[in-house]
């Protein structure tokens, strides 16, 4: 559409706005930008061409007078099926608002069978107005039912003669490669891959020179010229002392195995090749949005250059020029700390120091995408950078909590353990570690964390919880019981703090309180077969049958019991 219409500009564009700038019966265009210039209007040139319009304008009475949310119906005479319609709004799109004249666009030769408003509130009424004529501006005034002509004054397009970009003037698209050098580095994924020669797993970017990783697809004929180009290449590339390694994914089930070995053996290709899993992909993926704001996928060829460290230098998508590449090793020289001030997209004079990268930021993209390991690797590498060293304690436990979600226990143990050593007063750490303890059959260490995390934290229940689940297990039922009436206060509506003190009320035969705190857990959780189960036996304890009798029909009659459960409501019916 923005093709067709003139307006498709290369500009980052936020806003726009529609509105019949000069009154000639079009719309124009206004569109804000993130780059410059950061305003544009662009004049509609069509105007009858295009066919005839109307256009609206509503004051309410009752309604708010500006007839926000009044909506028009408009029927063209043959056509009254398919009904136009606009609705006033205040504020359109992104920090955009078009005018509040409605503007109909009719096309050629038609009649107008009515115009109907629906007004907003208080009213919601819906009122028909008459007097309204093709080509003209109208006020409709909210219960008036007349149309007013209007003629109003059109605004001027005037482009002054220096403000005309000519030709030759215009920033050209890049004919070849699209490089960039980044004026700052972030640690790359680690690069694990199937060697295409000997089948072996090996991890790239590790000899300690800097690596071009080149990323290719054997269906790709750019692919092969660039490989080839490689080929020809080759002496003067491995006199540049970087490590060259091509990857292309792992074939797809639909894809033949061996297609990416007879395209190296085409191509000649004498750089070391090697298949790349899809989470390995998926790992350059979050650090290129990360780094970009840009899509989620990559297209190939695209390559990236590494620094001696494993950090990204430079991506370049489409062809290599080996020249850009050559420049960009000389910069791997500069400092990181002058990165910043050295490599600029534009000239110019800075009145602020420039804002260093942020590995926080990354840190939290490796974790959103369930991806820890790299989140350890950045902040391990970037423990020094301010955005990471003031909040290092807070990182080391969200990165310890996603290995433990992802059961990687020795992973989530190992942060944990920095974490309870660095910070006396973290009970949630204390209480995180326990589990994994307990998990390592260490019970001891468990239930010490427990204690010292319920200690910390008056109002933290999960240690009071977990501790009082385990000292139930050992048959400590008066010390669990004083946890779980805790856990109570705290947890008021928590199914499993009425499931835990009925278990204790029915080991010290305390049956009344049991009964209470049962039929609240049958509240909560309505088919929990084993609280139906262990109401009954407390009514018959109690020698209330006729209760116990109504529980065990209650709880024959839930679809979700499990098995065992009704088998025993059964049982109990049946002594009954």
């Amino acid at each position: 559409m923005s093709s067709i219409s003139g307006i498709d500009q290369d500009g980052d564009g936020r806003g726009l706005c529609l509105t019949d700038w000069d009154a000639d019966g079009d719309l124009d265009a206004w569109v804000s930008n993130r780059t410059a210039p950061t305003i544009q209007v662009f004049e509609n040139r069509w105007g009858s061409q295009a066919g005839d319009f109307i256009a609206l304008t509503l004051q309410g009475t009752r309604a708010n007078r500006d007839a926000a949310g009044a909506r028009v119906t408009l029927l063209l005479k043959g056509q009254e099926q398919a009904p136009l319609t606009r609705t006033v709004h205040l504020g359109e799109g992104f920090q955009s608002q078009s005018s509040k004249r409605l503007h109909f666009g009719l096309g050629k030769n038609t009649t107008i069978s009515s115009v109907t408003v629906r007004w907003p509130g208080p009213t919601h009424a819906t009122e028909t107005f008459s007097g309204v004529e093709i080509n003209k501006f109208h006020l409709l005034v909210e219960g008036s039912g007349q149309a007013r002509v209007l003629q109003p004054r059109g605004a001027k397009f005037v482009t002054p003669e220096n403000a005309v970009v000519k030709p030759e003037e215009r920033i050209k698209r890049p004919e070849s490669s699209n490089s960039i050098l980044l004026p700052t580095r972030q640690l790359f994924p680690k690069l694990h891959y199937r060697d295409l020669a000997t089948g072996k797993t090996m991890i790239g970017a590790t000899s300690g020179k800097p690596t071009l990783l080149l990323l290719w697809h054997p269906s790709c004929a750019m692919c092969f010229e660039e490989l080839s180009m490689f080929t020809g290449e080759a002496d003067k590339i491995r006199s540049l002392g970087i490590e060259i390694l091509a990857t292309t994914a792992e074939p797809a089930e639909d894809e033949d195995p061996d297609d990416a070995a007879r395209i190296i053996s085409r191509t000649g290709f004498p750089f070391t090749v090697g298949f790349t899993a899809g989470e390995v992909v998926e790992r350059m993926l979050v650090l290129h949005r990360h780094l970009f704001y840009s899509p989620y996928h990559l297209s190939v060829p695209t390559s990236f250059l590494l620094d001696k460290d494993g950090r990204m230098a430079a991506i370049y998508r489409g062809a290599i020029d080996l020249k850009e590449v050559a420049e960009h090793l000389k910069a791997l020289a500069i400092p990181d700390e002058e990165l910043l001030s050295r490599i600029r997209p534009f000239e110019g004079s800075r009145f602020e120091p420039p804002m260093g990268p942020r590995p926080s930021v990354l840190i939290k993209t490796y974790v959103e995408n369930q991806m820890p390991d790299e989140a350890e690797r950045v902040f391990i590498a970037s423990i020094e950078n301010e955005s990471v060293r003031d909040q290092s304690n807070e990182i080391m436990a969200t990165l310890g909590q996603s290995y433990f979600l992802q059961k990687k226990f020795a992973e989530a143990k190992a942060l944990f353990e920095q974490v309870v050593k660095r910070d006396p007063r973290d009970a949630k750490s204390r209480n995180t570690l326990a589990a994994i303890c307990l998990k390592d059959g260490n019970m001891a260490e468990a239930k010490r964390l427990w204690r010292e995390a319920s200690d910390l934290e008056e109002d933290f229940s999960a240690p009071r919880f977990n501790l009082g689940k385990q000292l139930m297990k050992e048959q400590r039922t008066a010390e669990a019981m004083i946890l779980f009436l805790e856990y109570w206060v705290l947890e008021p509506d928590s199914p499993d703090a009425h499931n835990y003190l009925s278990m204790g009320y029915l080991r010290g035969r305390e049956f009344a309180k049991a009964e209470m705190h049962l039929k609240r857990l049958i509240e909560l959780r309505p088919d929990d077969g084993i609280a139906y189960t262990n109401l009954a036996k407390v009514y018959l304890a109690l020698r209330n049958v006729a209760a116990a009798r109504d529980i065990i029909t209650r709880g024959l009659q839930i679809e979700g019991i499990d098995p065992r459960s009704r088998q025993a409501l059964q049982q109990l019916g049946e002594r009954l």
